[in-house]
């Protein structure tokens, strides 16, 4: 499973469909649950054409009702989909407003001229970026393609199927979310369309979850640990999030944010990623900590410098409800993984999940109440994500139904993104950064540096008494 943007998957030519969800107005109804704070400051500093999605292939017979069907079916069970926000004038506040499952209506508008896979990829790009606002509602609108004689025959699929893509605000959808929907959204047409029991697990509401965000982040003041210690890791850098530790410079006299560049790589096979996994098992530690592990070291082998500094994104379904559960149900850590005098992996794995350890459960707290408080306005630079996807449902199929997480494109001077995804294939990095001639030269070779330590710990008879803390001799830092 890759996480990338639309314009790097491979879209078939064929027949395109637009799937948009509706409700009457007289269907909505106001709402008292308040928004969590993370969905109140997306709503209020979210950049136009920004949204998240998914893009597989549904190996059945395509059907126009069976496809309605489903998508009011999924809608149906997540009431992320059908709450809507708008701000009052008078009061700033933010005001919701939610329809029954009975409100929902699909409408299909069908192309009638079959397009070209560049003219697929056009529309798409321009319709969600155009369509998918946190203010505007549908949140999440879907696209249909039925694949063309040529595309069907290169892709060596099966002889009935076609393409689902939707996209979606990030205020009512996640990682997870974003990757739950094959297996849900494939289920729900097959009972669709042949009666198959989708068998999918009762889920709980995104809008309930946001509620007890919202007064878990009202308890808090400026003298809860959380606060202080979110102040004191952001003091560190004059206030500001820590920032990638190579140089990412950008051509300051363009007018308004840089665009950013994507990569996605396969790190490591499955077997390699099994046996990075027993290195850090007989170390005592998880993967995670591993992953982190291996970041610190190639950070002490590019930069010099024994400490890294980032933010970590984590997932807050702590209850089984929210497991399966369409929404935004993510907090983020501060990340300070300390190596000292520490040369081997043993040693790294040691340090990186003290500091896991250290804020362990802060990312239930909402950092946006936390920002509030600390009159700070400063965003996320240089995050770390890692998650282990082998064991969501149907996770065997994602291969063959050509699944892919997706997210739209995105402008910033400074931020880099790193997510980092074990899959039953094997360990894929997904990368965001400037587009500039430097940052590409140092995140590429930061990537490599991270694969040369991986690689080393798999490939010692040593194991966790390898010595990690020297660079390779082909890598080098591209200076600003």
């Amino acid at each position: 499973m890759e996480y990338t943007e639309l314009a790097d998957y491979p879209l078939p030519a064929g027949r395109l469909t637009e799937w948009v969800p509706r409700v009457d107005d007289d269907r909505w109804e106001p709402d008292p649950r308040g928004l969590s704070y993370t969905h109140q400051d997306h709503c209020e500093r979210s950049a136009p054409g920004s949204w998240i999605g998914t893009v597989f292939e549904i190996h059945r017979r395509y059907d126009v009702e069976a496809v309605r069907a489903t998508i009011t079916a999924y809608m149906g069970r997540h009431e992320a989909f059908r709450t809507k926000v708008r701000r009052d004038e008078e009061s700033g506040s933010w005001l919701r407003y939610t329809a029954p499952t009975d409100a929902v209506q699909v409408t299909d508008r069908a192309h009638t001229e079959p397009r070209t896979e560049t003219q697929v990829f056009s529309h798409l790009h321009s319709w969600f970026g155009d369509t998918v606002s946190p203010t505007a509602w549908p949140h999440f609108v879907l696209a249909t393609i039925e694949p063309d004689d040529a595309s069907r025959a290169l892709s060596n699929g099966p002889g009935e199927s076609f393409l689902l893509a939707f996209a979606a605000d990030h205020s009512v959808m996640d990682a997870y979310s974003q990757i739950y929907a094959i297996n849900e959204i494939d289920r729900l047409y097959a009972h669709a369309l042949e009666g198959i029991d989708p068998q999918l697990p009762e889920v709980g509401s995104y809008v309930d979850f946001s509620q007890s965000e919202r007064a878990l982040g009202e308890t808090l003041t400026g003298d809860h640990s959380a606060v202080r210690t979110w102040q004191d890791f952001l003091a560190v850098e004059d206030g500001r999030f820590p920032a990638f530790p190579l140089p990412v410079s950008v051509d300051r006299s363009l007018t308004g944010p840089a665009a950013q560049s994507s990569i996605s790589s396969w790190l490591l096979t499955s077997e390699q990623s099994d046996a990075f996994n027993a290195a850090c098992r007989n170390a005592g530690y998880n993967m995670q900590a591993g992953i982190l592990a291996a970041l610190a070291l190639t950070n002490v082998r590019l930069s010099g410098r024994t400490t890294l500094r980032t933010v970590m994104p984590m997932h807050t379904r702590d209850e089984q409800k929210w497991a399966a559960a369409v929404g935004w149900y993510v907090g983020i850590l501060p990340m300070e993984i300390e190596l000292g005098d520490a040369r081997t992996f043993g040693e790294a794995v040691a340090a990186a999940a003290t500091a896991g350890a250290a804020n362990k459960g802060l990312a239930r707290m909402p950092y946006s109440k936390i920002a509030q408080i600390l009159e700070s306005t400063e965003i996320p630079r240089f995050v770390v994500s890692y998650i282990d996807l082998r064991f969501l449902p149907d996770a065997e199929q994602w291969q063959d139904r050509k699944g892919r997480a997706l997210r739209s494109n995105c402008h910033a001077e400074d931020e880099v993104y790193f997510w980092v995804n074990r899959t039953l294939q094997g360990l894929n990095i997904s990368a965001r950064f400037p587009s500039s001639d430097v940052a590409s030269t140092n995140v590429h070779r930061f990537i490599t540096e991270f694969v040369a330590v991986l690689t080393a710990v798999i490939d010692s008879d040593s194991g966790t008494d390898t010595v990690l803390t020297s660079a390779s001799r082909s890598v080098t830092v591209a200076a600003e």
